[in-house]
């Protein structure tokens, strides 16, 4: 979707709420708006420093005097940047630009109604330029996985290994809001190990959820340091398998995550593990958020060419994970290691 594309479904939107002006203060919807800026400085916060201001005839950057050098120079430098006081609120300038008319958002603002859940939708399908994007990301992010996982061994600490991971995938320009580097005692007990201490002992497992630009690259590696026991390996094959049918036949174009979930509890049945589904989500739509969709027996939002997916199936000490993009004719691993 090109930026004309992006104004025209978010005039449209506005149009169909009866609202003048459109507030993007989120940092999802800043960054596919943008082409990939940020608006945040802490990370933590759900809503960004600055905010695309749309109007029925122009656009904005709205934002402190704080921020408004950087934005200019650095962020959005083809937009034009407006500003207010740092110790003031924006709603007098937001009054200045918009006339008083009503202005939606996509949180809850005062200003208007919260459309936020009309919003997201309209990132889903991602255009060739962010693809491209995706595309080095997803390499970064394989490479960086790569160059970690290399230099463990039994007695690396398991803070010691996120650290490393961390530092791999920010030396790339590459943030980590999910990252999990486990011990083999605890990824055999836990479906969320996030880091917690200790040598990694038998193997250990890599989860990076690395965001560069607004898009998210997902990806598992598990790291053995002998050769696994049958049954892990068992399970490990099984994981897979169930990710390599998930992305060749559960994931296509004008089915529902709804649909791809029911395949899901299929595939691990034709495995041999037909509960293994029932202790850990299985993934399902990224894009401009780790996971934008997961795949629940109610979720139906219907799949289509040019949206991302990250599937992410898991047994007791083994998982698959990767991230990919549904085209016309194939699937694109973004994340191949």
């Amino acid at each position: 979707m090109s930026l004309e594309s992006r104004e025209r479904s978010l005039r449209e939107l506005m149009e169909g709420r009866g609202v003048g002006t459109l507030l993007l203060s989120r940092p999802a919807n800043f960054a596919w708006y943008t082409g990939g800026a940020d608006n945040r400085v802490d990370r933590g916060d759900p809503v960004g420093v600055a905010s695309v201001l749309l109007t029925q005839d122009a656009a904005y950057v709205l934002t402190n005097n704080i921020e408004a050098p950087r934005m200019r120079e650095e962020q959005t430098p083809g937009m034009e940047v407006v500003e207010h006081p740092w110790q003031e609120e924006p709603a007098a300038l937001l009054r200045e630009l918009t006339g008083g008319t009503a202005t939606g958002a996509d949180f809850p603002s005062g200003f208007g109604p919260d459309l936020s859940a009309e919003i997201s939708p309209l990132r889903y399908v991602l255009d060739e330029e962010a693809i491209e994007g995706y595309r080095h990301l997803g390499a970064d992010t394989a490479r960086a996985m790569s160059e970690v996982a290399d230099s463990l061994s039994p007695d690396t600490d398991e803070l010691e290994a996120a650290a490393q991971l961390s530092a791999a995938c920010l030396r790339r320009g590459m943030f980590t809001p999910v990252l999990m580097a486990a011990s083999w005692e605890r990824l055999v007990r836990y479906r969320h190990p996030v880091p917690h201490g200790g040598p990694l002992g038998r193997g250990a497992m890599l989860v990076a959820c690395a965001e560069r630009g607004g898009l998210f690259s997902n990806l598992t590696r598990m790291v053995y340091f002998d050769d696994p026991d049958p049954e892990t390996a068992s399970r490990q094959e099984a994981c897979d398998e169930v990710m390599r049918r998930m992305r060749e036949e559960a994931t296509r174009q004008g089915s529902t995550l709804a649909q791809a979930f029911e395949d899901c509890r299929r595939f691990y049945a034709e495995a041999g593990f037909p509960e293994g589904w029932r202790d850990h989500h299985q993934g399902g739509m990224t894009g401009y958020a780790s996971r934008e969709v997961i795949a629940t027996p109610t979720a139906d939002q219907e799949m289509k060419e040019g949206q991302a997916f990250a599937w992410n199936p898991s047994l007791p000490g083994a998982k698959s994970e990767e991230t990919f993009v549904l085209g016309p004719d194939r699937r694109e691993i973004l994340t191949r290691l």
